[in-house]
């Protein structure tokens, strides 16, 4: 049996930590003014404090009932854990508004998902050192519960804990039950700054227990869609052109709209110019995943996983295969992050598919440059052709050589681990901006070496960008967290032989790429059989747009942006905003207003599946 002293240490080293992951969960919360809301807060930390290390204190005192000391030092070691993943955690909600979840996981776990983030040497040095710190500080808090045990103090005990915690957490779930029944967003918005929170909702109770009734009655389907693949909707029917054009498709990692200015890239500004130039083209997605997948198949985003799984490559492949293209596709990134190798890409040979991932990102891109200039001047020309690449240095932390500075005041080196986006940001984005200009460079390698060789005069040149990129401007940075213009909105140059140079200001999107190049190619079909968009040739006014992420999908209107995540039909997961970002007063009221047109949009998706 220990002695006292060991229990009454133990006793104040788990009061400790319970305090330190208080406050580091309440590094999440900006406090109510509100007396009652500040106080659902205060519980709702405390409570949930102490059910995240109510499992390592169990685990700990079991092995500790066996061998005293490595049980104190398992306690110190899973409690750091915790806190280093409270730590990350918070940095993940600063950045992108979202918890660890299953789209960090997939960051994790697929190959190439980890070097997609561009951590640079600086933020894996620090990364170590601050979990090095967390760890001596959960060390120290062992060295204070000795110090304490020595001194005079009621040591904290289980029976005093426990009733505590369940009065709290009863109190916290009745709260969030009865303001998720009233949609009191002050509470709503405060349980979910909680990682992992599970909320409990009380409606069929307080209907008909109690007679209440809900003042916000919306029975809304999600943006799930479930059942079979059927895409394409129909076989498609080609009949190959006489004079077959061929395709250069150049897509840049986080290129945000406002970027291509004769400022800026010149060139490509220049290009576009000549060309066919959409000034308000929206990606499909706010993140790389959606962003390709919209350009690639034509589709939302609630369909990635049902084309994920059943490795459906895209109509462009598919077409472009069946009349003998020579094709070659290179990335400065990963073909395995996203899975494009099991989608878009999943029917090409490995051997035409070129990944350059040393050195940094602005060196990667120039090498692939030289060698898709090296596969063009190297083709058949008897037989058509087409390539692709994926340009990386616009990504964090945004790479650029000495020459291609055009902002001197950037931030020289910025991690992860210690930013500071209100004092960084501008730094940051000057980055960006540098960056930027390096890629106007590469682009127009690409499209004069095109024109030099005469072959503009038969070649389709598609020139976009994945998604944007926000700095700040909407209260986030990157990407792949909410659905404003700037994390939305790319350019668009097309050069399509024999076109006049035109510049379109109505709104279109990357789900109308297909049904603009397809018919090129000599695709038959209507193309609703492929595609949710129509032809960029023809754009329409006052449509409905697309864009999703990982688990929500967003529609975006004339007047209204509004998000329904895919696996709930509770109002808490959706969101309304006007056209412009701006937050809505009274959503409640729009979204009521707007369901109607989300169903029958919702309705016609369901038709690339089979039930």
């Amino acid at each position: 049996m220990p002695s006292v002293a060991p229990r009454r240490a133990d006793a104040f080293y788990w009061l400790l930590t319970w305090m330190a992951v208080a406050l580091n969960l309440g590094r999440f919360f900006d406090l109510a003014s509100a007396p009652l809301v500040l106080l659902y807060q205060v519980v709702l930390i405390g409570s949930y404090a102490l059910l995240f290390i109510a499992p390592i204190w169990a685990i700990s005192r079991l092995v500790g009932r066996f061998a005293s000391k490595t049980g104190a030092v398992l306690s110190v070691l899973l409690a750091g854990g915790v806190q280093l993943a409270l730590y990350g955690d918070h940095l993940l909600w600063q950045l992108y508004g979202f918890h660890l979840n299953g789209f960090v996981w997939n960051i994790l776990t697929t190959p190439g998902g980890i070097e997609a983030l561009g951590s640079s040497a600086s933020t894996e040095r620090e990364v170590a050192l601050l979990g090095a710190g967390i760890f001596a500080l959960q060390g120290g808090l062992r060295l204070l519960a000795h110090g304490l045990a020595r001194l005079r103090l009621p040591a904290p005990r289980l029976a005093w804990v426990l009733p505590l915690f369940v009065v709290a957490t009863l109190g916290e779930r009745i709260s969030y039950g009865v303001g998720h029944f009233y949609g009191y967003s002050p509470v709503l918005e405060s349980a979910q700054r909680v990682p992992f929170y599970q909320p409990l909702t009380m409606r069929r109770v307080l209907e008909k227990q109690f007679g209440l009734e809900r003042p916000q009655r919306m029975e809304v389907t999600s943006a799930e869609l479930k059942g079979q693949l059927r895409y394409p909707q129909a076989p498609l029917r080609i009949e190959a052109p006489a004079k077959p054009l061929n395709i250069v498709w150049l897509v840049a990692e986080s290129w945000r709209a406002d970027s291509l200015n004769p400022r800026v890239m010149p060139q490509t500004h220049a290009f576009a110019q000549r060309g066919q130039h959409y000034l308000s083209h929206f990606s499909g997605g706010n993140g790389t995943r959606i962003g390709m997948f919209s350009q690639f198949y034509g589709l939302p985003a609630n369909l990635w996983f049902p084309v994920l799984d059943a490795r459906v490559g895209s109509p462009l492949i598919d077409v472009l295969q069946q009349q003998d293209y020579q094709i070659k596709l290179f990335t400065s990134a990963r073909f395995s992050y996203p899975e494009f190798d099991k989608t878009l890409f999943v029917k090409v040979p490995p051997e035409q598919m070129v990944e350059d991932g040393a050195g940094a990102s602005w060196e990667r891109d120039r090498r692939n440059v030289d060698n898709l200039i090296k596969f063009v001047d190297q083709r058949d020309p008897a037989k058509p052709f087409m390539t692709f690449m994926f340009f990386e240095s616009p990504h964090a932390n945004y790479n650029f050589p000495p020459e291609s500075v055009i902002e001197p005041d950037y931030l020289p080196d910025f991690s992860y681990a210690s930013m500071d986006l209100k004092r960084d940001i501008k730094g940051i984005h000057k980055r960006y901006l540098n960056a930027v200009h390096h890629l106007d460079s590469q682009l127009a390698r690409v499209t004069e070496h095109l024109e030099k060789n005469g072959l503009l005069e038969n070649t389709i040149v598609v020139i976009t960008g994945d998604h944007g990129e926000e700095f700040m401007e909407k209260g986030r940075w990157g990407h792949n967290s909410t659905f404003v213009d700037e994390q939305l909105r790319v350019p668009l140059a097309l050069w399509i032989p024999g076109r006049a140079a035109h510049q379109e200001s109505l709104r279109t999107s990357h789900v109308d790429l297909l049904p603009t190049l397809l018919p090129l190619l000599g695709v038959q079909n209507p193309s609703q059989d492929y595609a949710i968009g129509h032809s960029l040739f023809a754009p329409q006014k006052d449509r409905l747009l697309l864009a999703g992420d990982w688990d929500r999908l967003a529609f975006l209107g004339e007047q209204y942006k509004l998000v329904l995540p895919f696996t709930s039909g509770s109002f808490v997961g959706m969101d309304v905003s006007h056209a412009d970002d701006r937050q809505v007063g009274n959503s409640a009221k729009v979204l009521q207003s707007k369901l109607p047109l989300i169903q029958v949009e919702m309705g016609s998706l369901r038709r690339f599946l089979a039930h």
